[in-house]
């Protein structure tokens, strides 16, 4: 499970507004003051993400819980979401040059793929929705 502290900000009948601070791997790094990405993070700020949760329990704002997700969910997602795409442009084009046909008709097919990938990937992601979510773990 991958974990992430959040603070209550908001809350309803059905769902909890959280925010999360986002974390970068500046600040494990040893040479963040001499990085240009160290130092614009000094100069933005933490920085932080809104995060919808459906409500399983009672929260108040401002209380502090523990937000996770599993790590087969995170790479499948991510897999669905980079790898399916492209993997569609590659094989659009490669059928249209197999065919010989013209290249700028295999660069629009290639988009074409493209498209279709990035489609089917948000079909899917409807469909899983249950599967997707960010759960409380603690509070």
């Amino acid at each position: 499970m991958i974990k992430q502290p959040a603070k209550v900000v908001n809350y309803d009948e059905n769902t909890i507004w959280l925010e999360a601070e986002r974390q970068s791997t500046c600040s494990g790094c040893q040479l963040k003051q001499g990085c240009g990405t160290g130092l614009l993070e000094n100069h933005v700020g933490k920085r932080f993400s809104d995060i919808t949760v459906e409500k399983t329990s009672d929260v108040s704002i401002g209380q502090d819980v523990t937000l996770a997700i599993p790590e087969e969910t995170l790479l499948q997602g991510a897999a669905l979401m980079y790898i399916l795409p492209l993997v569609l442009m590659f094989i659009f084009a490669a059928v249209v040059q197999a065919l010989h046909l013209n290249e700028a008709i295999e660069i629009i097919a290639g988009f074409g793929g493209l498209f279709v990938g990035l489609y089917w990937v948000r079909i899917q992601l409807a469909n899983k929705k249950d599967g997707f979510k960010v759960k409380i773990i603690e509070e």
